[in-house]
C-alpha cells in the first residue's frame, strides 16, 4: 500500500512538471507567430512530384495564386510520368523532367537538383506537391531570409476523409512541431524551405545532397554545421492534404528517417513517449495524470488556430498518436529500409 501511494504521488509530481513544461513551451512558441516582409527578389518555387496527389489541381492553384510580385513555379517530373507532365502543363505551370545524375540520392533530391538547374530566381524555395499554400506563404518565406540563413515552416494536417487511418495520421503529424520552438533542435521541413541561391548552388552543398536520401535532414545538417540559423515561421504554415491508404508504411518511413538522421531526438522521444504512455494508462485511476494531454491538445489548438475548426481533430488525436508513434518507433528501431512513392531506399546512419 505504501509503495502504491509513493508511486502514485511520484507520477502526479511528474505530470505536474510536464504541465509546467508544456505551458512554458506554449508561451515560448508565441514568438514564432511573426510576420516577415520586406524586399521581394525573384524567387523560384521548385516542386518535385511523382504520381497524383489528393486535390492536385487545388494545390497547384494555391502556388499559382501567391501574393508575390516576381516568382516562377517549376514542377519536376520523372521521365516515366509523361501523362502527369501533360496534366501539369495544362494547368499552366513550367514542367521539367528529372535528369540530375546521382547514384546515391533519392528521387526527390534528384528532382530538386534538376529543378535548381532550370531555375533563375535569386531565392530558391522547395515545396511538396501534396500541400496547399495560402496566398502569403511565399512572401513570408522570402521575407524571413532577412534574419535567417534558411526559413521553414510545418504544415497543418488536412485529411480529405474521416477514416481511422487519416485520423491517426492527423495526430501523428502534429508531433513534428515539437522540436521547432527550440532553435538548437529546429529542423527544416522539405515541403517548405527557402534559401538564397548563393547557398543552395554551392558545389559542396550539391555534392552532399547528391549522396543522400533525405533532403531536409541533409540541408538542416549543412546549415547547422556552418553555424547558420533556421527561421521557423508559424504564419507561413500551409495545409498538408492527404487521404492515407497505408498508414503503417508511411509512419514507419517518418520514424526510420528520424532514427537514422536524429538519433538523439529518437531517444528523447522514447523517454517522453514512455512517460506519456504511463500517464495515459494510469489516468483512469489518477485523473491528474491526464492533465499533460489536455495541455498538449490546447498547445496544438493554438498552433492550428489559423485554420479554425480544422485544428480540432488533429489536436484531439494527439492522445492516440503519442503511444502509436512510441510503439512504431520501437518496432522500427533497427530497420533501415523504407518505401517512398513506389521506390525502395535503404537509409544509413548520418551525423
Amino acid at each position: 500500500m505504501d509503495f502504491l501511494f509513493i508511486a502514485s504521488t511520484f507520477l502526479v509530481i511528474l505530470a505536474f512538471i510536464s504541465d509546467i513544461l508544456i505551458i512554458l513551451q506554449i508561451l515560448h512558441e508565441r514568438r514564432l507567430f511573426i510576420h516577415c516582409d520586406g524586399e521581394s527578389p525573384k524567387a523560384s518555387v521548385i516542386i518535385p512530384i511523382r504520381g497524383s496527389d489528393e486535390c492536385l489541381e487545388s494545390n497547384v492553384k494555391s502556388l499559382l495564386d501567391q501574393d508575390y510580385p516576381d516568382y516562377e513555379l517549376i514542377y519536376v517530373v520523372d521521365t516515366d510520368q509523361q501523362a502527369l507532365a501533360e496534366r501539369l502543363s495544362r494547368v499552366g505551370v513550367k514542367v521539367v523532367f528529372s535528369d540530375f545524375q546521382c547514384a546515391l540520392c533519392s528521387g526527390k533530391i534528384r528532382a530538386q537538383l534538376s529543378g535548381l538547374k532550370s531555375s533563375s530566381g535569386d531565392i530558391i524555395v522547395f515545396g511538396d506537391s501534396d500541400t496547399r499554400y495560402d496566398r502569403g506563404w511565399l512572401r513570408e518565406m522570402v521575407g524571413g531570409l532577412k534574419k535567417f540563413d534558411a526559413t521553414t515552416t510545418y504544415p497543418w494536417p488536412s485529411p480529405t476523409k474521416f477514416t481511422l487511418k487519416n485520423l491517426v495520421r492527423s495526430g501523428f503529424w502534429t508531433l513534428g512541431f515539437e522540436s521547432q520552438f527550440s532553435e538548437a533542435n529546429r529542423f527544416l521541413w522539405g515541403g517548405s524551405m527557402a534559401f538564397r541561391r548563393e547557398f543552395i548552388s554551392r558545389p559542396d552543398v550539391i555534392k552532399e545532397l547528391s549522396e543522400e536520401w533525405c533532403d531536409d535532414c541533409t540541408l538542416t545538417r549543412i546549415i547547422k554545421r556552418n553555424k547558420g540559423k533556421i527561421g521557423f515561421l508559424m504564419n507561413a504554415m500551409p495545409l498538408n492534404v492527404f487521404n492515407e491508404n497505408d498508414l503503417i508504411k508511411w509512419s514507419s518511413r517518418q520514424l526510420i528517417t528520424i532514427r537514422k538522421y536524429s538519433p538523439k531526438g529518437a531517444k528523447a522521444y522514447l523517454f517522453a513517449g514512455t512517460l506519456f504512455l504511463i500517464f495515459l494508462v494510469t489516468s483512469p485511476l489518477i485523473p491528474l495524470n491526464f492533465t499533460p494531454y489536455v495541455l498538449w491538445i490546447i498547445k496544438n489548438l493554438i498552433r492550428g488556430k489559423k485554420y479554425g475548426r480544422l485544428a480540432i481533430v488533429p489536436s484531439i488525436m494527439t492522445i492516440f498518436a503519442i503511444p502509436y508513434a512510441l510503439f512504431l518507433l520501437v518496432y522500427n528501431w533497427n530497420r533501415s529500409e523504407v518505401i517512398w512513392r513506389g521506390k525502395k531506399y535503404v537509409v544509413s546512419n548520418r551525423r
